[in-house]
């Protein structure tokens, strides 16, 4: 039972006590305890257990407001955002001037990522969505369906952000993925008087962590309850799954990333991808690396260290092993190329470029998990087919 809610019982509870002998005044307050039950048990109020996500926080201030921070992954300590959730229709007093007001439940969004359209169908609020940054990036049918019907909207991203449009659009809130700072463009959308919110889960450290921005998106939206039943769903299975592993001793040795123009972009140690790749027993040569994202190393670095590794991990978008050679000639001479052991998260990508990876990929860890015990230890799962990956023909 929540503070709120416990406060406010013990109140009605001990006013009956005292004014029980009057008929008029125990009638009201059965009436102020009826009000207070239905306040406190609404969806605004549920306060989500984060347990393992770092960078953003939760915290009911009073009454009809909440506080949501965003921390500064790249500056520890330092808030990247902060937002004041106003639960829609109760009057709030002396709301602090430090941070974007939202009123919730949003009614609209521009979720301008893949990832982020892959957690509001997590929710059950897709209908929400109003726009999206390229429409030839969505996987999903409904949705795509939505945009071929006109009631989704392409508005751009990064450089290409077409400002007027979302202006016009005017959705409660506009999603985008952070990076490093607040860009000029974001910057000038909240001075048009839309909120922006930061979705900063690809700079976690688990892929549990990464699925638990759902919690984040959630409270915008009064799903919070909803996000904490789905999450501990999807940790359970997860967890099942590390059991699995758990009694292997050594597994193959893993290349990842590949070398995009002159600079390769390995899994930092302490990256979600890299935590895959711990839980389901690999050997990575990066795991001591303290890096959240991606390390940026040369070809010629890559290559001395990893060149004989057992299995390559997500070179690029590629198909086929003719896909890859045509990237760039120098990946033949790996011994993953060479054994064809290479794999790719392209199993279910379109013809246009959208990838179920980036929509669903975040909020499915454990079939993610799946996938890779499949192909570090394909005798623990024998009957498993691959679900996002798949080896390159």
């Amino acid at each position: 039972m929540n503070l709120f809610k416990s406060y406010y019982l013990g109140l009605c509870a001990a006013s009956i006590l005292l004014f029980s002998s009057c008929n008029s005044t125990s009638s009201k307050s059965q009436t102020e305890q009826q009000a207070v039950h239905s306040l406190a048990d609404s969806a605004f109020y549920y306060k989500a257990n984060v347990k393992y996500a770092k960078g953003f926080q939760i915290t009911h201030l009073q009454k009809g407001l909440k506080e949501l921070i965003v921390w500064d992954p790249w500056n520890p300590g330092k808030v990247f955002q902060k937002y004041y959730l106003k639960n829609r229709g109760e009057e709030v007093k002396n709301i602090p001037g430090d941070a974007l007001l939202v009123e919730v439940p949003v009614k609209s969004i521009a979720a301008l990522s893949s990832t982020q359209v892959g957690i509001l169908k997590f929710l059950g609020v897709e209908d929400k969505i109003v726009a999206v940054s390229l429409p030839d990036r969505i996987y999903d049918e409904e949705i795509d369906q939505k945009f071929k019907e006109g009631k989704i909207q392409a508005v751009g991203h990064s450089e290409t952000l077409n400002f007027e449009k979302i202006v016009e659009i005017d959705p409660d809130l506009v999603m985008v993925a952070g990076f490093m700072k607040i860009t000029d463009r974001e910057t000038k959308l909240m001075q048009a008087g839309l909120p922006v919110a930061y979705n900063i889960e690809w700079m976690e450290s688990s892929p549990l962590a990464r699925a638990e921005w759902a919690k984040f998106i959630a409270a915008f939206f009064n799903k919070e309850a909803e996000a904490n039943q789905h999450f501990d769903e999807v940790e359970a299975k997860y967890i099942d799954l590390k059991k699995l592993v758990k009694d292997v001793k050594t597994g193959p040795s893993i290349l990842s990333g590949y070398n995009f123009k002159g600079t390769w972009y390995m899994p930092g140690g302490q990256s979600y991808l890299a935590q895959f790749l711990r839980d389901g027993k690999a050997d990575y040569c990066w795991f001591s690396d303290s890096t959240s994202g991606s390390m940026p190393l040369s070809f010629e670095t890559v290559f001395d260290k990893q060149h004989d590794a057992d299995i390559w991990f997500g070179p690029g978008q590629c198909k086929t092993i003719k896909d890859l050679e045509n990237l760039d000639e120098r990946y033949t001479l790996f011994e993953a190329y060479k054994t064809k052991q290479v794999y790719c998260y392209t199993k279910r990508m379109k013809e246009s470029g959208a990838n179920d990876w980036f929509e669903s990929g975040v909020m499915q860890p454990d079939i993610v998990f799946k996938d890779i015990i499949k192909i570090l230890h394909p005798d623990l799962l024998p009957d498993y087919e691959l679900h996002f990956y798949q080896k390159l023909k």
